[in-house]
Formats: structure tokens, C-alpha cells, sequence
């Protein structure tokens, strides 16, 4: 018993001994090496055990510039690829990886180190490598090579009623770029090329819902506001809640992103700021000694030209951004080219006078300020071939506004006044110009009471908003209407090609109860084969005010 206790003293004496031995030598050579890589380490299957600051910092830019010109090689379950280190911009922390290389061996309690300086002899330590690499550029590369991928969702931004909406992203399928630039440090390094082993399997989406939310909210406070807009000059806006609909949002190297549908805006703009820009003017006509000229129209602006989307985006970016707006955007319009060129208007065939009619007034009198009215208002019209021209369509009720007073009319049979009362004696004096100029009626009434001004069954009345006058081109030709005036007279002349000729040919008269009813005949022939034409227009007039015809 007593045997076996010294024993056990001798043995522990021995034992501690041995570790008194290992931990000096330990000491010792750990002193050694202060400032130095300790023994039997390796870097990147380099050794550089005992390799000074210098010598080590040497030692791993070299091996930086080897990786760096290398290639790696990813593999998988599945298919693999290969790309080369530049594509990444793979390379390794130098100041990181000597820090590492330098920290083996001295980090951990006295006891682990000494166990680790043991284990030394015969199995090396290993540095870690501290690899950096662009991490976009890892995930792009890794996307396009990775055969048969199903590429994960990003979370996105969207419209959703008055607000923006966040919607979740949802994982992929394939290999996940994150695993590859997790497994690049322990890669093996097989001749020129870094092998990296992972597994295909889920691949999350790069950014978080929180990334997108903070985007969203961004996009709002951006889109609190209207958008102060200019189109050649005139100022309007976008609405806010117009603006915010367009936003949404994309995936970029530096995250997600709030942007302007630029595309979804233009087509937008033209809408919302339809009467912006200024309107185009169409080829004219004057007539200058009897003689029709064409007098050339001009193009207009409207909104928008392409490009206006990116303004748009632009003036969004710098609210993302905090920067105020010095003006309004100033968007570019598009040339709105008029509907009437000058070779359209040349092609006319506005010529010479076709058919002219006069008919007199007293002069001073309320009535002839509305004829004036009338006839500034319609000259330089054309009625294009087989088209039909209304004075009450092209007019318009009239009104104070427009330039017209009270005058006398005829209502229901009596003598009245109105707005625009005397206007009957333009439609009269156009009445008869179209008459001898050939043109057609499709609507027209003559006054219920004759009135010795005007010739007898051939003439027509006209009111608010009937009855009207309507008078329709039947020739092959542009017809100008171009009423002149005194203060005594008005005259309509009519500019065409001459096609007809025209003459009243019988006029006929009927009891209708005690009105009487007058049709005036007038016979077309035509220019170009001496066709000729019949028709007739009618009157009905009462004998004196307020009587009815039965």
C-alpha cells in the first residue's frame, strides 16, 4: 500500500515535471519568435512559420496577386462552373490575413496555447485566410452560371390605393452566392483554381422586408406633395397621389430601390395635361383683291416627349434625397403638327369667287353689331368636299360674352328682340351666296313673316338652338366662306373652283290656309359635261303677326 503511494507520487512528480519541461520550452520558444509567425504554420499551403512581419506581409501579397489571378471553381450536386477570381474581384485582406497568420499560437489561455505548441510537432497550424470579394458582382456571376437556377424574389414596393405597399420576396432554388463567399476562406487550392463545395437549395432573397419598408416610407414622404410642372412655359402639376402611383421600386447593387414608372408617367402626362402646350394653327385663307390666298398655319405643343419620364424620375430623386426643387420641372413637348398643310390647303382648289350675295341694313343699329359679329366669326371657314358646315354648331349660342346684344327677332310669329337678334340677315345674305354657288341645304327655314329686305322665298332664318342653318358641299372642291362688310351692307362671297352653273329657273306659289307657300326652282348645270340639275327650296309665310297657318 505504501508502495503503491510513492509510486503514485513519482508518476505525478514525473508528469508534472514534463509539463514544467513542455510549458518552459513552450516559453522559450514562443519568446523566440516574438514579432515572428510561430513554428510550423501555414498560409494558404504556403509555410511561413518563423517568417518576420516583413517576411509574412511579403509572403501573403504574394499570395493575394496568385489568387487574384486565379479562377474558382463551384461544386455542386449539380451542374457546376467555373469563373475566373477577377470577375468577383476576389483577392485576399492583406493586413487582415498577416494578422491572423501572426495571431496563431498566441491566442487562447497559456495551457491551450502550450497544447496547440505540442500538437505543433506534428501536425501544422493553419492561418486562416481573410478573403474579400465584391459580393454583387459574386451574386450576379453566381445567377448567370447557376444552371437551371429559380431565382429568388426581392421584396418590392408598389401602389396600393393611396399608399405604397410593401410585398414579401419569396426564396429560389439553385446555388446560394452567399454559401460561396462563405466557403472561399477554406477553399482548397488545386493548381491555379480555388475549389468551393456547396449544395443546392433554397436561395433567399439578398434584401429584407425591413429594406423595403424603409424604401416605402422614403417613396411617401416623397410623394407628400403635388409636382410643380411646366409644358412650354405653362405651369401646372402632378397631383401627389397621381405622382405616388407611378413609383416603384427595383433591385440594384446598392439594394432596392424607389423609382418613377417612366414609361407608366408619359403616357400619364399626356392625360393629365391634355391643354397644356399651345395649339397648332391650320393653313388659312385671306383674300386679297378678290383673290383667295393661303396663308401658312403653324405646328403646336403638347406634352410630352419622350424624356418627360425621366425629368419626372429626376425631380423624384432629389425629394428622395432631401434637395428642394428650385422651379418647375420643365417638361419637353412633342410637335403637334396642324391638321391643314399648305399643300392640303393648295389642293383645295380655293380659287375664285363661286357664289356672292349682298343684302342692305340701316346703319346704327343694334342688329348690324350682330351681323358684324357673325360675319368675323365665320369668315375664313372652309367646307370641305362633301363635308356640311352649321352656323349654330361653329357659333354657338349666342351671348354677351361673345359679342352679341339685343336686337329684333321673330318668335312664333311676332316681332321680338333677343341676344343676337338680326343674325337671320347673315344666314339670309349665306343662304343665297351657297344658292348661286351650287352648295345643298340639308337644314334650313325661312322667316314665318316675309320681309321685303331679303328676296322673296329664298332666304332663311335662324335662332338658338333651332332652327339652324346647315349648308353641305356637293362638289369635289374646298369652299371659303368670306363675309365682308359696311355699315350698310353684308356681303358672303363664296371661294372655290367653279363647277357649276347656276340660275333660278321658276318660282311657284300656294295657298296654304291663309299663309302661302313658295318653292323657287334653280337649275345646276355642271361644267364639266353640262349635266344639269333640278331642285327647289321653299318658304312658308304668314300675312301678318300672330297669324297661324292652318
Amino acid at each position: 500500500m505504501r508502495g503503491a503511494r510513492r509510486f503514485f507520487l513519482f508518476a505525478l512528480a514525473a508528469v508534472a515535471g514534463l509539463a514544467a519541461l513542455v510549458a518552459a520550452a513552450w516559453a522559450v520558444d514562443t519568446g523566440r519568435a516574438q514579432g515572428e509567425v510561430v513554428r510550423n504554420v501555414t498560409l494558404g499551403g504556403r509555410d511561413v512559420g518563423g517568417m518576420s512581419r516583413t517576411e509574412l506581409e511579403a509572403a501573403v501579397r504574394a499570395l493575394s496577386d496568385d489568387y487574384a489571378a486565379g479562377k474558382v471553381t463551384v461544386r455542386t450536386d449539380g451542374p457546376s462552373f467555373t469563373f475566373s477570381a477577377a470577375e468577383v474581384d476576389l483577392a485576399l485582406d492583406e493586413k487582415a490575413t498577416a494578422e491572423s497568420a501572426l495571431e496563431v499560437g498566441r491566442d487562447g489561455n497559456p495551457l491551450a496555447q502550450a497544447l496547440a505548441w505540442v500538437r505543433s510537432f506534428a501536425d501544422p497550424r493553419t492561418a486562416p485566410l481573410e478573403v474579400v470579394v465584391d459580393d454583387t458582382a459574386l451574386h450576379r456571376l453566381v445567377a448567370a452560371a447557376d444552371e437551371g437556377r429559380i431565382p429568388p424574389t426581392e421584396p418590392s414596393v408598389r401602389p396600393a390605393g393611396r399608399r405604397l405597399e410593401v410585398v414579401e420576396g419569396k426564396p429560389g432554388r439553385g446555388v446560394d452566392a452567399a454559401a460561396v463567399r462563405e466557403a472561399l476562406p477554406d477553399a482548397v487550392r488545386r493548381g491555379d483554381t480555388l475549389t468551393v463545395r456547396v449544395t443546392r437549395g433554397d436561395v433567399p432573397p439578398r434584401f429584407s422586408v425591413a429594406d423595403a419598408r424603409k424604401v416605402a416610407s422614403a417613396a411617401e414622404s416623397a410623394t407628400t406633395a403635388p409636382l410643380a410642372v411646366s409644358v412650354d412655359g405653362e405651369p401646372a402639376e402632378v397631383p401627389a397621389g397621381t405622382l405616388r402611383s407611378w413609383v416603384r421600386s427595383v433591385v440594384t447593387a446598392a439594394g432596392i430601390v424607389a423609382v418613377i414608372d417612366q414609361e407608366k408617367a408619359e403616357d400619364a402626362l399626356v392625360e393629365i395635361l391634355e391643354d397644356a402646350g399651345t395649339d397648332p394653327v391650320d393653313a388659312s385663307f385671306t383674300v386679297v383683291g378678290n383673290v383667295p390666298r393661303v396663308v401658312p398655319g403653324r405646328a403646336g405643343t403638347a406634352c410630352c416627349a419622350p424624356g418627360a419620364g425621366v425629368r419626372i424620375e429626376e425631380a423624384f430623386q432629389a425629394r428622395l434625397a432631401g434637395r428642394g426643387l428650385a422651379a418647375p420641372v420643365a417638361l419637353p413637348v412633342r410637335a403637334v403638327e396642324p391638321e391643314r398643310s399648305v399643300e392640303e390647303a393648295d389642293a383645295l382648289g380655293i380659287k375664285e369667287p363661286v357664289g356672292t350675295f349682298t343684302t342692305n341694313f340701316a346703319a346704327n343699329q343694334s342688329r348690324v353689331r350682330n351681323i358684324h359679329r357673325m360675319a368675323d366669326l365665320v369668315r375664313g371657314q372652309v367646307i370641305l368636299p362633301g363635308a356640311t358646315f352649321s352656323i349654330n354648331a361653329f357659333v354657338g349660342e349666342r351671348t354677351e360674352e361673345k359679342g352679341f346684344v339685343t336686337g329684333g327677332v321673330i318668335e312664333d310669329g311676332k316681332f321680338t328682340e333677343s341676344i343676337g337678334g338680326g343674325i337671320s340677315q347673315f344666314a339670309t345674305t349665306t343662304f343665297n351666296a351657297a344658292f348661286f354657288a351650287g352648295l345643298e341645304f340639308p337644314e334650313y327655314q325661312s322667316h314665318s313673316l316675309y320681309i321685303s329686305r331679303y328676296p322673296y322665298g329664298r332666304e332663311a332664318t335662324l335662332s338658338w338652338p333651332k332652327p339652324d342653318l346647315r349648308i353641305r358641299n356637293p362638289s369635289p372642291h374646298g369652299v371659303l366662306i368670306w363675309p365682308t362688310y359696311t355699315s350698310r351692307s353684308v356681303t358672303v362671297t363664296l371661294y372655290s373652283t367653279r363647277w357649276v352653273d347656276v340660275v333660278q329657273s321658276n318660282q311657284t306659289t300656294e295657298a296654304r290656309g291663309p299663309c302661302t307657300r313658295v318653292r323657287t326652282e334653280r337649275t345646276r348645270t355642271v361644267v364639266a359635261d353640262g349635266t344639269k340639275k333640278v331642285d327647289t327650296v321653299a318658304a312658308l309665310y304668314r300675312p301678318a303677326e300672330g297669324v297661324k297657318c292652318t
